[in-house]
């Protein structure tokens, strides 16, 4: 039974990195996207990737927990340990942060793409694409799994699973930060449009 959840609980990581790894390359090809058409089929796969995140959720927690309560595979993980807690507890706060900032940048750019033409994007269309929030998002989302990764294979101790997070989120800051400034530089005639 223990190796039937650790299954299931590997498989949620995989879909869960796929899943991240493909909502990270379509929202940063929605800024650059040239056409109303473009952006379309890009939302259409990010749409199709969130029916696999969930399932993807559940299946890292619902084993992991199984297992957890068997104190792991020679009784080595016990509730308390430090990265377990922070894994749980980044994990929750990837999902509050999927439906509601997420869901709620991916609504408003779903709604503009809806009654735009089959043209160039206009100023408001523009905006939503040139917005900072869906990039810090997943730009976050992305550098956290990385770090439930590092903290599920070397399992430290709590203050070390923190400074894992708190590094990653840095990361993921910068780094979104830098992709912004550079889409925003190399999109002059849209930023003429939005009066910058």
């Amino acid at each position: 039974m223990y190796n039937a959840a650790l299954f299931l609980h590997l498989l949620g990581v995989v879909l869960l990195v796929g899943s991240v790894t493909t909502t990270l390359l379509a929202t940063l090809r929605v800024q650059t996207a040239g056409s109303v058409a473009e952006l379309r089929s890009l939302t259409a796969v990010t749409k199709r990737i969130e029916a696999v995140i969930v399932p993807a959720m559940l299946l890292i927690i619902v084993p992991g927990v199984y297992m957890v309560s068997q104190h792991g595979y020679h009784g080595s993980i016990p509730w308390s340990a430090g990265w377990l807690d922070t894994s749980l507890f980044v994990t929750l706060m990837l999902s509050v942060i999927g439906r509601t900032v997420e869901a709620r940048d991916a609504k408003r750019l779903h709604t503009a793409i809806a009654s735009a033409s089959d043209q160039w994007p206009q100023a408001e269309l523009r905006k939503l694409q040139l917005a900072s929030s869906p990039i810090y998002s997943v730009f976050f989302g992305s550098s956290q799994v990385v770090a439930l990764l590092y903290l599920m294979t070397n399992r430290p101790g709590l203050a070390a699973s923190i400074a894992a997070c708190a590094i990653a989120a840095a990361a993921s800051i910068i780094a979104a930060t830098i992709r912004i400034r550079s889409v925003r530089r190399g999109t002059p005639s849209a930023l003429a449009d939005l009066g910058a």
